[in-house]
């Protein structure tokens, strides 16, 4: 009886993240930059949905949750039956990339939030406050007539 309710939440989580990676997109040059690449597929079928398809059940293989489409080709052919007649076939190849970005966006999300604070601290302060203080520290020698200078040409480059 106690197994039930572990049973119960094990199943639940297990649907929870079937559900979740059989959301595989299709992404961008510009998106796929941000994600963690897991793997390059190529994929040859009749039509461009079927090759879909299978690259994103090999993405759902791989933990990939993202595909990015490099190359597509498309080619025709004709084929003779063997009614005597002739047949058209279409062949559509792919060649994509499998990434992992649900990953990526978790490992970056945790620096940026803890550094986005320290950069709205100094978007508060005016530039000729920043100096001013920077000026107060080197004249208190609290730091080096370098760190200044280092310091100063940062700031004098937000301008």
């Amino acid at each position: 009886m106690k197994t039930s309710p572990l049973l119960f939440s094990l199943l639940f989580l297990s649907a929870a993240s079937a559900a979740q990676a059989a959301e595989v997109r299709i992404i961008d040059a510009e998106k796929a930059q941000q994600c963690l690449l897991v793997k390059e597929e190529s994929c040859s079928s009749s039509t461009e949905e079927k090759c879909i398809e299978k690259l994103k059940k090999e993405a759902l293989e791989v933990r990939a949750d993202s595909i990015l489409i490099l190359d597509s080709s498309e080619s025709r052919f004709r084929k003779p039956t063997l009614a005597g007649g002739i047949k058209t076939i279409n062949k559509i190849s792919l060649k994509a990339e499998l990434y992992d970005c649900m990953q990526q966006h978790l490992q970056q999300e945790k620096p940026a939030n803890a550094h986005s604070g320290k950069a709205r601290k100094a978007e508060k302060k005016s530039i000729k406050e920043r100096l001013e203080i920077l000026q107060n520290l080197r004249d208190d020698e609290l730091i080096t007539e370098k760190e200044y200078s280092q310091k100063k040409a940062e700031i004098l480059q937000e301008l």
